[in-house]
């Protein structure tokens, strides 16, 4: 099936069977395993109504576990060990527990209050240099395979307009794509699949009045929300070309919240927000999240700052002690059904033979 073939109307024009097998072996290579390459061909000229069969080829690639071949040498008593290390994958459970310690050192921001609703009083000013932005695209704009070729040109254009005019700004960065296929009357939503973005912006050399403003949620319900007096002027600034919301965070536990509700429920898990995100940045080879290369010692810094405490919360490492007397060479990757081994197995031990064989029988060496 060529790429051109992908924009029928039903299923069945599409020339699948009842159990979708035509469909994803169009994304296996030669050795049967899913990957992305395929399905950038076959998706070439993704539409809305094709992100189901999207999704559904995603999954089929990231619960294809796979797993890298390790052969470790101890360079003091010269003993080998041979291990298989599940590959991590974007959504599946390595992905998630990577995720995760990489933004942990977010959750040191629990317990820790920027401003409170009691400290807007008469004749007080109250200032905040971070700030919670989400950009939007107008589907009017673009088609949907243009937006994600072109959003993070336009967001390093916008960020670049921002920094002109207020100095240096540390960012963690998040994209999205808007996961409602349909509206409540049933009519399809113009901007399903289409990307947006989440960002922390950090100011080094500016700060914001901020004042508080009781605002309806999505499900109705009136809640406190914290916005600057200068958001006019922020967007003029910024330039994006399409809808723009701006909050000032007040606390760790509103971050938190921010961050699980736009950011944690929607890289990993089978939910259809998380879904429509997950295949769409791994279609587009989109980065889960990115973070400007101060953000993490300004944020470290504006936590210490608060507390009045000079401790250095810095983590040295990710995934805990190097193990400097062993030196670790890699020998391709292999399935969880060539290994026999349980999709949920994280690190399985080898013994030398089977290493070897499972090495060789890849290109029949």
């Amino acid at each position: 099936m060529s790429s051109s073939e992908l924009n029928p109307l039903s299923r069945e024009e599409r020339g699948h069977s009842s159990d979708g097998y035509s469909f994803l072996s169009e994304l296996l290579d030669d050795w049967g395993r899913p990957r992305l390459d395929m399905a950038r061909n076959f998706f070439s000229h993704l539409k809305q109504k094709d992100v189901p069969y999207l999704i559904e080829g995603f999954q089929n690639w990231r619960d294809f576990a796979e797993y890298m071949l390790l052969m470790g040498e101890n360079r003091v008593n010269g003993k080998k060990m041979f291990l298989a290390v599940k590959c991590s994958k974007r959504g599946n459970d390595v992905f998630s527990r990577r995720l995760d310690k990489r933004l942990g050192f977010l959750g040191r921001m629990e317990g820790i209050d920027l401003f409170h609703a009691d400290d807007f009083k008469t004749n007080r000013v109250v200032r905040s240099n971070l700030l919670w932005v989400t950009l939007t695209y107008n589907p009017a704009l673009h088609s949907l395979k243009a937006a994600w070729e072109t959003y993070m040109k336009d967001w390093n254009l916008w960020i670049t307009n921002l920094r002109n005019r207020y100095g240096k700004i540390d960012v963690l960065k998040f994209s999205e794509a808007f996961p409602k296929e349909f509206k409540k009357d049933g009519s399809r939503a113009k901007a399903f699949a289409y990307p947006h973005i989440h960002a922390v912006l950090l100011f080094k050399e500016a700060h914001f009045r901020v004042f508080p403003h009781m605002e309806e949620g999505r499900d109705g319900a009136l809640g406190l929300v914290y916005r600057i007096g200068e958001r006019d002027e922020l967007k003029a600034q910024g330039k994006w070309h399409s809808f723009v919301d701006i909050k000032a965070l007040s606390s760790g536990r509103a971050l938190g919240g921010y961050l699980r509700k736009h950011t944690k429920n929607t890289h990993y898990g089978d939910s259809q927000g998380a879904l429509v995100t997950q295949a769409l940045l791994w279609l587009h080879k989109k980065q889960t999240f990115s973070m400007s290369s101060g953000f993490r010692k300004s944020f470290l810094d504006l936590i210490t700052g608060l507390q009045g405490s000079k401790e250095n919360w810095a983590q040295k490492t990710f995934d805990g002690r190097v193990l400097d007397d062993w030196i670790w060479t890699a020998h391709g990757v292999r399935s969880a059904f060539e290994l026999d081994v349980d999709p949920g197995t994280w690190v399985q031990s080898l013994d030398e033979e089977k290493f070897h064989r499972l090495v060789g029988n890849r290109n029949g060496n």
